[in-house]
């Protein structure tokens, strides 16, 4: 597996503790009815800036309808009257309640931020907005204990002009929760498949791209053992530091570092950047082999080169496995800057890495995770098919 570069920017340094966001102008509801509409008026309700407007309040919307049903009919008064949208984001807002109170939360707020970065308008009354979203949500379980957590999303909303404003009649993002909210909010087995199953597509449908660079050294033989590049002429036992890799993880966990590429599945790209921030070294030679990343000397990323094993959950797997970190049975024996691998389907394939980021204050585990942005979610991102693997990191390596 292989995913290719992604335009992203950094787009939020998330603080430890929450902030609020002030969002672009959504409009509110009406009180009143209107005077007759002059077409300057129509002109003006169906412009850029009001498509632009129209999406933050639906994207807004969307964030808090996982408070209560109200704010889900809330939701409903965003999109297109008859369109399937209002219907799926209802039932997705009732399943992460559902989740929630399993877990004993229940959420008390919610602040996002929202970033428009296109708007396009057709002669026939369409319009596409893309935006990416960052929300928090704040949840208090049944012993008063609080904590925040969040998501990051990209979207493609599609507005429909209605009635003199703008409606939202489609929104396509990927969110690796979707399988897990329709099992919760019990959908019929057939949708929580195949959303499963587009989600593992996602993770692998980018065809294999080897980038044009000239290897760190010059290539092993095809038979040669991994190692860890030059001998200094002594050993030298390294210790990882958890703590490193937690802040690291926490830091960017819903932006992205802009030292170094972004991928449209960037899941195992962001694990190999935790594991370097806790001090383990590269290793490896091409792109085929080792794990390593090569930033040619400059802090921007246009010239960079990696190796799969940096970008491809199995390779990574398969790289670290009995030299930097061992399989542990459950979720128990893995603890900070630790990792979690996710088979979506059960099918074998391993699609996704998260990493862990400790406990919430309610002493549950939560990760942080990039391609669905994550920041301190709770670990079981799956359905009931999802299997799981848990990777303890070695405490020291020698080099």
């Amino acid at each position: 597996m292989l995913h290719l570069p992604h335009p992203r920017a950094a787009l939020l340094m998330l603080l430890v503790i929450p902030i609020a966001v002030v969002l672009a102008p959504a409009g509110g509801s009406a009180a009143a009815a209107p005077p007759p509409a002059t077409p300057g008026d129509v002109s003006q309700a169906l412009s850029r800036g009001a498509a632009s407007a129209a999406t933050a309040a639906y994207l807004r919307a969307r964030a808090t309808a996982v408070i209560g049903p109200e704010q889900a009919d809330a939701l409903a008064a965003r999109c297109l009257p008859g369109a399937a949208l209002a219907r799926r984001e209802a039932t997705l807002a009732a399943g992460a309640r559902l989740l929630a109170r399993d877990l004993g939360h229940t959420t008390s707020a919610v602040s996002c931020k929202i970033r428009i970065r296109s708007v396009s308008i057709t002669p026939t009354g369409t319009a596409t907005v893309t935006a990416h979203v960052v929300s928090l949500d704040t949840w208090t379980d049944r012993k008063g204990r609080s904590d925040t957590e969040g998501e990051g999303l990209d979207h493609t909303v599609t507005l429909v002009a209605s009635g003199g404003r703008w409606l939202v009649a489609r929104d396509a993002y990927g969110s690796d929760l979707t399988p897990r909210l329709l099992e919760a909010a019990g959908a019929p087995a057939t949708a929580v498949t195949a959303a499963s199953n587009h989600l593992e597509a996602r993770a692998h449908r980018v065809p294999r791209l080897v980038p044009a660079v000239t290897p760190l050294v010059d290539a092993p033989p095809a038979n040669a053992p991994l190692t860890a590049g030059p001998r200094l002429g002594y050993v030298a036992k390294i210790s990882y530091d958890h703590d490193a890799a937690k802040i690291y993880a926490d830091k960017y966990a819903v932006s992205y570092n802009p030292t170094y590429v972004n991928f449209s599945a960037d899941c195992a790209n962001f694990g190999s950047q935790v594991m370097f921030a806790g001090g383990y070294p590269h290793f490896g030679s091409t792109y085929a082999t080792g794990w390593w990343y090569d930033k040619s000397g400059t802090s921007a990323p246009a010239d960079d080169s990696y190796s799969h094993a940096w970008i491809a959950v199995a390779n990574q797997q398969a790289a670290w496995n009995l030299k930097y970190s061992d399989f542990v049975s459950s979720i128990s024996d893995v603890e900070r800057g630790d990792f979690v691998y996710y088979d979506w389907t059960g099918d074998g394939t391993w699609d996704h890495v998260a990493e862990l980021a400790g406990t919430n204050s309610a002493g549950q585990k939560v990760v942080d995770a990039h391609t669905t942005d994550h920041y301190h979610v709770f670990w079981k991102l799956g359905t009931s098919a999802t299997h799981y693997r848990f990777a303890h990191v070695r405490a020291t390596i020698v080099v």
